[in-house]
């Protein structure tokens, strides 16, 4: 005997399962997605209008005629383009740069300061010169005579790579240091030779007439009493010392 087509089915509790819609649907992750990009769209749209175009640029700090030339070419472009994030990222990396950094005023004005490594000193390694700053930051190599500037060239020729440390402020400030200590007394140096480590100095002082001799300094020790033996044994035995003067050791004075 056949079935009923649709029996019915007395004390159960079947329910036939709801049938499936043909009609396209969007999943939750995708309205995220489409919301967030109409989102970056209204932003971008926004961001071009005539109100947030850069009007007006400020130039702080140090002077640099290529890089105020960049900046300036930022005037009537966008205050969020993405050209303001690469110029600051461009000359951020630049070793020449000590600081660069920029600040949107809105609605439409842009200041930037801007900090350029001066050399303080001339670092020497076997025939190339480098360009140091006061952080003693290797910025460049020497490409123009410096006279002004001290010498200190690396006995042992150590290798060196543009952007590394070669030394800390306070060495730095130490070798200045005791260039104007001796030229208190009337000593001229334009050069240190480095050999054991960067404490350890040897300054090539000039004297008027006859060949440069050596002074030995501990910069780690008492460098005024050092600087003190050192001329009070030029002023007596000048005349007899031809190569160098050893002051480390306190108390002792070391000549030949």
């Amino acid at each position: 005997m056949r079935g009923a087509r649709n029996p019915k089915l007395f004390g159960s509790s079947y329910a036939p399962p709801p049938r499936t819609s043909n009609q396209p649907h969007v999943d939750k992750s995708w309205r995220a997605i489409i919301v967030v990009v109409v989102v970056v769209v209204m932003v971008i749209l926004l961001g071009q209008l005539p109100l947030w175009q850069i009007k007006t640029i400020e130039l702080i700090g140090d002077k640099s005629d290529p890089i105020a030339e960049e900046v300036n070419k930022l005037l009537g472009q966008s205050i969020f383009s993405p050209s303001v994030s690469r110029l600051i990222k461009k000359n951020s990396t630049d070793l020449a740069v000590s600081s660069f950094d920029c600040r949107r005023g809105l609605p439409a004005t842009l200041r930037c300061r801007i900090l350029i490594r001066s050399a303080e000193i001339i670092w020497k390694s076997g025939e190339t010169s480098y360009l140091i700053d006061q952080r003693g930051v290797v910025f460049a190599t020497q490409s123009i005579i410096q006279p002004e500037l001290l010498v200190v060239e690396d006995t042992k020729h150590q290798p060196i790579t543009l952007g590394m440390a070669l030394a800390s402020s306070e060495i730095i400030g130490q070798y200045r240091s005791l260039v104007g200590l001796l030229g208190t007394k009337g000593l001229i140096t334009k050069t240190f030779l480095l050999n054991e480590s960067l404490f350890q100095v040897t300054a090539l002082i000039e004297r008027a007439g006859q060949t440069p001799i050596q002074g030995l300094f501990l910069l780690s020790g008492d460098v005024d009493n050092q600087v003190e033996a050192l001329a009070a044994t030029l002023a007596t035995e000048g005349g007899n010392i031809t190569e160098r003067i050893d002051v480390r050791v306190p108390g002792y004075v070391y000549s030949k």
